[in-house]
């Protein structure tokens, strides 16, 4: 068992949490962030620390980071804190859930997470700093760069390549072979089945609200 202090003390902190506290060989012993942002001194039993003393209280060596924020600036962000806090000598773990699917053993890289219900197929490549939630599918022989954010039931083909720094929204689709560049933004419900040039954005348009209310839509449709 090591002893983790995770960066982040929002939404993804209270999940990883959960996740390392419950199905993982980890202790989580604190939470850090950066004293400008220090708001509270406790989360989930756990003392929140400054970024900037967190090796005085929790030294490397003794224990291990997570880095747990989300997908700002594309990643980027929790790029530089992983920086940071290997700078400061941690070393940061990384995270596959007891029912996610790796038959093939893929290695992930560091500050990864891989959440239930996630398909990693054999042959997939997956890099580090990689945040993919749950329901996702890697297939295989696929690639995944570094600093990428997967959102939930986003499919990736065989073979298929995506480049560091970018994101997925829900339900975001990638073809067989396809190669998606670097930095590129994919909204939620996006299907992509050529390749994608660096930077790019594909955003679906949202389903038009309909013109009767629920009610109304009930008693027209006789589906009381």
């Amino acid at each position: 068992m090591s002893k983790v202090v995770i960066f982040g003390a929002g939404k993804i902190a209270d999940e990883l949490f959960h996740y390392l506290t419950y199905d993982s060989p980890h202790e989580v012993v604190a939470f850090t962030v950066d004293a400008a942002f220090l708001t509270t001194k406790e989360l989930w039993g756990k003392p929140v620390v400054p970024f900037e003393e967190v090796t005085r209280l929790y030294p490397p060596g003794e224990h291990e980071m997570f880095v747990a924020v989300g997908y700002q600036d594309l990643n980027r962000f929790r790029a530089k804190k992983c920086e940071e806090a290997k700078a400061k000598g941690y070393r940061l773990i990384s995270y596959i859930s007891s029912k996610a699917s790796n038959f093939g053993k893929v290695e992930v890289g560091e500050n990864t997470l891989v959440l239930e219900n996630a398909v990693i197929q054999p042959c997939s490549r997956v890099g580090s700093n990689v945040f993919i939630w749950s329901g996702n599918h890697v297939g295989h022989h696929a690639t995944l760069g570094d600093h990428i954010y997967l959102s939930g039931q986003c499919i990736i083909g065989g073979g298929a390549v995506v480049e560091s720094f970018c994101y997925f929204g829900v339900n975001a689709t990638i073809g067989h072979e396809v190669h998606v560049g670097e930095e590129s933004f994919l909204g939620a419900g996006t299907l992509i089945t050529k390749n994608v040039a660096p930077k790019s954005v594909y955003i679906e348009p949202e389903t038009p609200k309909f013109r009767l209310d629920s009610a109304s839509f009930l008693r027209l449709t006789k589906m009381k």
